[in-house]
């Protein structure tokens, strides 16, 4: 470049002073030319000179542009919905100007330190899909028609994958339907002069399930009776595989809460005088009244449960068998007295039922899961034999506590990986402090109910059965 200047600074010399410095040359070279040859090669001599600086400047452009090719710069691959950032390096002691094209389609912007020479692209992509932007370059000393080096680039942001998942209607014609979702609230007032707790539940379909229109299998049954005190609390997640596990959850809830309240109203005095017995005194003497209490009211209910559900078989009219109604349980009853609170349960299948005090060093744990010889396996109400196993029931009397909390494995499966972990109290506050992020556990609060329908939708890979959580706070 420099020398096609120069060469252009002679031809102007040249110019400027006239034919008479043109022939003086020629004159001592022993040329006479006419007046049309001198002005022909003073023309012919600034065309050669202009074409010479054109080309010179153009291969300095080509040599950038190479040398701007031979760098490694790269921007992989993103998903969208998820923060990017990658920053790049260039020598940008040669640029006038810096930009890019094609960008805002991404949802990515740049950030460009001439400075330090960096290059920055960053934000949050709102597509999935394979984009392609390119950086564009003025060399400095660039002129209105000089060239813009560039350097096309490719970009794949991945789809988030609950984008994946489909949300198809259930059938409206489906023998014994339920609802996609469903919450409530019981606000309980103080009772015999003791501040109580409320119960807020909620139970969502799963999106395995509304991958392929199929209904919510869990459900739930909560209550307060202001007569005695008494909470009733019951979950229970139908068998995937058994095509009317949804009614078999719904009858189980639906009758051990009915069946729990009736004989709570009939013998809770009589309840009630074994538990303060054993509060005053734990002795085995004192237990066994309460335990067989606990065996009258929460085994008996699931007893009742279970032949309920051997009615709607026989409804059913040969149409269906015992198994197509297969549901897990977990049930429990408590109730605050001057010395704390009592709560006894039962519990059939996986899930969880826990006693959790967020102060405390460990977790109290009301249920053994029915883990099977393979993974998804467990036991159901539906199974007879589970009668036999009188070890089903536990109870345990506490000063106080942050939750009682009952769940399906839609949720235990994610939070707590295996059995073993249950028992592990972090796992538990790390569950704790999640719910409390997204649910405000205060006194009176009815929308906590679809705070935690919400929290529901949380996103955990390869988990994605119904989910049910019951909770007394």
């Amino acid at each position: 470049m420099k020398q096609g200047r120069k060469n252009i600074r002679y031809v102007r010399t040249i110019v400027d002073d006239g034919q008479s410095k043109v022939l003086e040359v020629l004159h001592s070279i022993g040329e006479t030319p006419t007046n049309t040859q001198l002005n022909d090669f003073q023309k012919w001599r600034i065309k050669d000179e202009w074409k010479r600086y054109k080309e010179e400047r153009m291969n300095h452009y080509i040599i950038e542009q190479n040398k701007l090719n031979a760098i490694s710069l790269s921007f992989p691959n993103g998903k969208k919905g998820e923060m990017y950032k990658q920053t790049v390096c260039l020598d940008t002691s040669k640029f006038q100007e810096i930009w890019f094209e094609n960008l805002d389609q991404t949802g990515l912007h740049e950030s460009i330190d001439t400075v330090n020479g960096t290059v920055t692209l960053s934000g949050i992509p709102f597509e999935a899909k394979d984009f392609e932007f390119k950086i564009c370059i003025k060399l400095k000393g660039w002129d209105a028609g000089d060239p813009i080096i560039e350097r096309k680039f490719s970009i794949a942001f991945n789809p988030d994958p609950r984008d994946l998942w489909k949300n198809i209607p259930v059938p409206a014609n489906i023998e014994f339907p339920k609802r996609d979702e469903d919450s409530d609230y019981v606000l309980v007032p103080e009772f015999e002069g003791l501040p109580q707790k409320d119960i807020v539940v909620a139970s969502k379909r799963g999106r395995s399930h509304a991958q392929e229109g199929k209904p919510r299998d869990d459900d739930f049954r909560v209550s307060f009776n202001p007569q005695n005190g008494w909470y009733i609390l019951a979950v229970a997640d139908g068998a995937g595989s058994a095509k009317y596990s949804r009614e078999g959850s719904r009858v189980a809830c639906e009758t051990v809460e009915a069946y729990c309240k009736g004989r709570l109203a009939e013998q809770g005095d009589a309840f009630e005088e074994a538990v303060k017995a054993y509060a005053n005194e734990k002795t085995q003497e004192t237990l066994k009244p309460v335990i067989e209490k606990i065996h009258e009211i929460l085994f008996k209910a699931a007893t009742e449960a279970y032949k309920a559900i051997s009615k709607k078989v026989e409804d059913c009219q040969g149409s269906a068998v015992l198994k197509d109604f297969s549901t897990t349980l977990l049930l429990a009853v408590c109730r605050k007295f001057s010395f704390g609170w009592f709560i006894a349960s039962f519990g059939v299948g996986d899930g969880a039922i826990a006693i959790y005090d967020k102060n405390s060093d460990g977790i109290k744990l009301l249920n053994e899961p029915d883990g099977g010889e393979y993974a998804g396996q467990t036991r159901f109400l539906t199974m007879d034999s589970i009668f036999r196993d009188k070890t089903r029931i536990k109870m345990s009397i506490v000063p106080d506590f942050t939750a009682l909390m009952l769940m399906t494995d839609g949720i235990s499966d994610p939070f707590f990986e295996t059995d073993a972990n249950l028992a592990k109290k972090e796992k538990w506050d790390a569950l704790w402090t999640d719910l409390s992020s997204s649910v405000e556990f205060s006194d009176d609060n009815e929308q906590s109910q679809y705070q935690l329908l919400n929290w529901l939708d949380f996103w955990s890979p390869g988990n994605h059965d119904d989910r049910t959580l019951a909770i007394l706070y």
